[in-house]
């Protein structure tokens, strides 16, 4: 089965104006999108058709294309690139436990037949209007670059470019995202190692991470919190 999990921390450094610092432990769901039924078999414990303890269910992602996950991600990809792309599509995110939801991005990885992956869709959605953006990245390219298009932090202004660095799903996966103005303000990233996505990790998730979206969305806020203490500058939504 090529739908695996991957564990490692999750980081962020903010460089201006003010150094501001910190990891946690994390992990990823990594699903092959042709492989949900062999998924939904593993454990009694997880589910791609309904509710369960944890349930990857379609409804949470891409949510104005309809048909499949799979079908979805492959007709925004298209809609970005200006062409039409065909490939074999792995999502990595998070997904509900005990019915809770939350994730500030899922990315979607585009992989050919020969193995190769050439695009990566990121579906990046902020707190708390929870508002969705996509940005597609070319893996093709040496140092990929976006425009930042999305207000997500309200530390981070609009005007800046994003520095990609990204490592695709094999026994390691890293996706390091940076933030420029003039300098590099600000890098978010994770790095992850393979593990195989079988009952005993299934276990291993709600024994230890059985309430993924509370700790995420605690994390965002007690991070907001001191760096309102430490007076960094606060930037509305443009978009609410």
């Amino acid at each position: 089965m090529n739908s695996v999990i991957y564990w490692g921390d999750v980081f962020h450094v903010r460089h201006r104006p003010k150094h501001h610092a910190f990891n946690y432990k994390f992990q990823q769901w990594c699903i092959d999108l042709s492989e949900l039924e062999d998924v939904h078999r593993l454990s009694r414990w997880m589910s791609c058709k309904g509710f369960a303890p944890l349930w990857f269910r379609r409804k949470d992602y891409l949510k104005d294309e309809e048909g499949s996950l799979h079908q979805a991600a492959l007709k925004k990809m298209s809609s970005l690139a200006g062409k039409t792309l065909t490939g074999h599509v792995f999502f990595v995110g998070n997904i509900r436990t005990f019915g809770i939801f939350f994730s500030p991005v899922n990315f979607y990885f585009l992989q050919q037949e020969t193995g190769e992956f050439t695009y990566m869709l990121a579906e990046v959605s902020n707190t708390p209007w929870l508002q969705r953006h996509y940005y597609l990245v070319d893996l093709s390219e040496d140092s990929p670059k976006t425009t930042k298009q999305f207000h997500v932090s309200p530390f981070n202004p609009m005007d800046m470019t994003y520095h990609w660095e990204i490592t695709p799903p094999n026994e390691s996966l890293k996706i390091i995202l940076s933030a420029h103005q003039e300098n590099k303000d600000f890098v978010a990233g994770m790095k992850l190692n393979r593990q195989p996505l079988n009952r005993s990790a299934i276990y291993r998730v709600l024994r230890t991470t059985p309430f993924m979206a509370i700790k995420i969305i605690g994390g965002i806020y007690w991070q907001a919190l001191k760096l309102f203490i430490k007076r960094v500058p606060f930037y509305g939504n443009p978009g609410s």
